[in-house]
């Protein structure tokens, strides 16, 4: 062998063992971490957060996900903080009426492409959140509204159960409640959980889609700069009407002490929320009925959208969030936190996975009425202002106070605002 090739042999043998030293080095490269941040909320849905999490870390090498848990009554300040800081997390969660206030700003991306979208058209409307028509987050889950009372009194009173297919018509609940009124075992026959401490966040994602029920609307949600006519038009002072009535005629108490009406049977019927059911399953057993709201003239409709996903948008690495982001929403993945927390799941899959909300599941009804009637509160920036504006007309409603003055005057702050914020993004019609 000549010298020539003896030193070419010896130079292929050091690169070979400098390309398998290399790629030891490369096969020990450690994950790419992942900053995640979530509001701190019951332990059962945060240990189920954790799992998954762990489940993710542990299926694949490439990213590694690190979790800070945040108080949620300063959640948004602190994310607001760390916006101006430029420290924002890759990956957080976000209630999904405020997310196109986040997007407004600039702080989020869309998820496509980072999330497929095979994935992000699986789920129910309400768990996406979206702004101008594209999506920013997507939950593993949300909640319902019903109405809950007890099959003795129903009984009772002698009237039909209403059905997914056919709830009662506003004229046979007004008929529920008269009947119960009258028989004297009520001081107040419904709890609208009107207790001062619930305040805007409840009173408009309770009693908004009982406008929407009327036929009006927070603002026009063609063109999100319009509340006259929808806010304070025929149909929203008929419903305006109509909830004050129920306060004046004594079948709502006007300030509820708190939120243990049904529990401790001062009243016959609840109209509340899914997450209430084990509670009120414990106390009535069989006995409890859990019911669709009425149909108020243009369909039920119940208050849609919960807590979601959604990636910053300095994160450095959008896909691996992406891939975190598809992960949580795999069929066993939202199955296992609805197993865990009781919360509804947002695909036919992964309902089909759960105990309580697959076909012929004690709660299925909560599933079905999320598909049929649920209605997210409008995808604008404008919402927060909004809420608070319609809450304080609804409360003033339920004072006493003129309906259609108490209207007027929230169209006119809601527009002014709008205007003053250049439409929040959506051209002027």
């Amino acid at each position: 062998m000549s010298n020539r090739q003896t030193a070419r042999h010896a130079t292929i043998a050091v690169l070979s063992v400098l390309l398998c030293g290399l790629g030891s080095v490369l096969a020990r490269a450690e994950p790419v971490a992942l900053l995640l941040w979530r509001h701190q909320t019951g332990n059962e849905e945060v240990q189920a957060n954790l799992d998954a999490i762990a489940r993710f870390n542990a299926a694949q090498d490439r990213w590694r996900i690190e979790v800070e848990l945040l108080p949620q009554a300063s959640y948004t300040q602190s994310i607001t903080a760390a916006a101006l800081a430029g420290r924002l997390p890759c990956i957080l969660d976000l209630d999904q009426p405020v997310v196109p206030t986040f997007v407004w700003a600039g702080l989020l991306r869309p998820l496509r492409p980072h999330v497929p979208g095979k994935i992000l058209a699986a789920v129910v409307p309400s768990a996406r959140g979206t702004y101008k028509g594209r999506i920013y987050s997507i939950g593993q889950f949300d909640v319902a509204l019903a109405l809950f009372t007890r099959r003795s009194i129903i009984d009772a009173v002698g009237v039909r159960i209403p059905s997914l297919d056919s709830p009662w018509s506003l004229a046979e609940f007004e008929a529920v409640l008269v009947k119960i009124k009258a028989q004297g075992a009520f001081r107040y026959p419904l709890s609208l959980n009107t207790n001062p401490q619930n305040v805007a966040d409840w009173w408009t994602y309770a009693f908004s889609p009982m406008l929407q029920s009327f036929g009006g609307d927070l603002i026009d949600q063609n063109n999100m700069w319009q509340a006259e006519g929808v806010l304070n038009g025929p149909a929203a002072i008929a419903w305006g009407q109509w909830f004050q009535s129920l306060f004046a005629r004594g079948y709502v108490h006007r300030h509820e002490p708190d939120d243990q009406a049904f529990q401790q049977q001062r009243v016959a019927l609840a109209y509340s929320g899914s997450w209430y059911t084990d509670d009120y399953a414990r106390i009535y057993g069989e006995d409890l009925l859990v019911l669709p709201p009425p149909d108020l003239g243009h369909g039920t409709k119940i208050g849609a959208g919960s807590w979601q996903w959604a990636i910053s948008r300095t994160c450095p690495h959008p896909d691996g969030a992406g891939q975190f982001i598809a992960f949580l929403m795999q069929a066993e993945e939202i199955a296992a936190i609805s197993q865990a927390t009781g919360l509804v799941p947002v695909t036919e899959a992964s309902a089909a996975l759960t105990r309580h909300y697959r076909p012929g599941g004690d709660w299925r009804l909560f599933y079905e009425m999320m598909v049929r009637y649920g209605q997210q509160r409008p995808p604008t920036p404008a919402f927060t202002f909004i809420s608070s504006t319609f809450y304080k007309a609804a409360r003033d409603i339920a004072d006493g106070a003129n309906v259609r003055d108490a209207l007027d005057d929230a169209v006119d702050i809601i527009e002014m605002n709008i205007a003053d914020n250049k439409g929040y993004g959506f051209p002027r019609p």
